[in-house]
């Protein structure tokens, strides 16, 4: 996976590895992220059916930007700008529904607090 920086060196896009060929994608089309083992679904804005990749979710965790996705499930990454709903145990992205972790509960807390 490579990635694009700006000049504050914060990334843009990435490309990712899927179906034998590499797509960019912006982060700002990235609604979440859900990892199967070594596996991702990228879930992006318009599209029917998520990027899958050979990367795991651990990987994309330090490449996306910490202002921009949260962890909110060992098997999760959501993008904050996608967010519509939060409840205590689920947040909502428009028509998936991403559980919350409960390891994952304080920085979701943290986060709710820096953006409210």
């Amino acid at each position: 996976m490579r990635s694009a920086k700006t000049d504050n060196n914060e990334r843009t896009f990435l490309f990712i590895k899927s179906d034998y060929k590499l797509t960019k994608i912006n982060l700002s089309e990235i609604l979440f992220l859900a990892g199967m083992r070594d596996y991702t679904q990228v879930y992006l804005k318009g599209k029917a059916s998520p990027l899958t990749t050979l990367q795991n979710l651990k990987e994309f965790e330090g490449k996306l930007p910490e202002k921009k996705f949260i962890r909110v499930h060992r098997s999760y990454i959501v993008a904050i700008e996608q967010i519509d709903t939060i409840s205590r145990s689920e947040i909502t992205i428009g028509q998936f529904t991403i559980p919350i972790g409960n390891s994952f509960k304080a920085s979701v807390d943290e986060m709710i607090e820096k953006n409210s």
